[in-house]
């Protein structure tokens, strides 16, 4: 017998433990897939896992969400699952985070390596694509609804992001085509706690396709999945969707700049005018604009000089835009 508990996997060639033990990663929902995702890469060695859910265990939970017990039932997920975590893994740390992802602190942020993006909401993975192309790390997202599911890799400048083509509902597509204020509302009012249907199955399925890529990027083995994968539950068939980056991508597209932008300003219009552009421009739901550390009113007029820098603070961003303000003075 061997003292090691690793032994078995350091039998593969490839395999490089020292990487995996030294990394951090962030598992970002705790649960149908995130609970698989997370309990691999504790099994796995993981120096260590900062899981991030403020949600908490319901019965409803329990037919898929590995790391929970009845007895659960409403405590926080991040927490139980970092103590069951804890048991099946003592060598590694945890750090539970039971709050909404958007609070978690600039600390913990600059420690990852790797992102597990397993939430469920268009608004969350908006979120988490933006965090990762803020601190350069790479990203494995996963989804999943009844017998589907689909994974992506992005890795930030290099593959197509979250934003460059979105893989979203014709539904959700449209809301460009409505009136600003009423999409920027729909978009606002989007629940963050959705009601999908899902199996067991289906988690473990693609919590072990994620689990197997956010190792293959702490080891720097094998290829990266840098395409769309989409697994199909009833055929068993897998069909990958090529995915090329957007130069016009708000977010990484090679014209643009995730920390610095340019718009510009027709002096003596209304700030809520600009905020529309603003919004409609980099894909925001209800951006606020700071100018010099205060908070600018929708009726303010636009009159500050070119070269000014307005930060947008959104929702769906984890770090402000910086827009730099070019004026026109008409519109003409």
């Amino acid at each position: 017998m061997t003292s090691n508990r690793y032994s078995r996997q350091e039998l593969i060639p490839e395999w490089k433990q020292t990487s995996i033990s030294e990394s951090t990663v962030l598992v970002l929902g705790v649960g149908a897939t995130g609970s698989y995702v997370a309990a691999n890469l504790a099994m796995s060695g993981v120096g260590k896992l900062i899981l991030v859910d403020y949600d908490t265990i319901e019965l409803s939970n329990l037919n898929r969400q590995l790391l929970f017990r009845q007895a659960d039932i409403g405590e926080n997920k991040a927490e139980i699952a970092a103590q069951r975590l804890q048991e099946i893994n003592p060598e590694i740390e945890i750090v539970a985070f039971p709050k909404k992802m958007q609070e978690l602190p600039k600390n913990l942020k600059s420690e990852i390596d790797l992102i597990a993006c397993c939430l469920d909401t268009f608004r969350g993975r908006r979120w988490a694509n933006s965090l990762a192309l803020n601190e350069k790390k790479p990203m494995v997202n996963g989804g999943m609804y009844a017998f589907l599911g689909d994974v992506q890799t992005i890795l930030p400048y290099e593959t197509a992001c979250f934003e460059c083509q979105p893989l979203v509902s014709q539904e959700k597509l449209a809301q460009a085509c409505t009136p600003l204020g009423e999409a920027r509302k729909d978009m606002a009012d989007e629940k963050e706690e959705v009601t999908l249907p899902s199996v067991a199955t289906l988690s473990s399925i693609i919590g072990g396709l994620m689990s197997q890529e956010v190792l293959k990027l702490l080891m720097e083995v094998g290829n990266p999945l840098k395409n769309y994968l989409f697994y199909d539950g009833l055929s068993n068939s897998f069909t990958e969707l090529e995915l090329h980056r957007n130069d016009n991508c708000p977010i990484c597209g090679r014209t643009n700049n995730v920390e610095k932008m340019t718009a510009l300003a027709f002096r003596g219009e209304r700030v809520g005018e600009f905020r529309d552009r603003i919004a409609l421009a980099f894909g925001l739901a209800d951006p606020q604009l700071m100018l010099k550390g205060k908070f600018l009113d929708d009726d303010t007029l636009m009159d500050g000089g070119s070269g000014d820098t307005i930060y947008a603070i959104d929702e769906r961003l984890a770090a402000p835009i910086s827009v730099e303000i070019n004026y026109k003075d008409s519109r003409e």
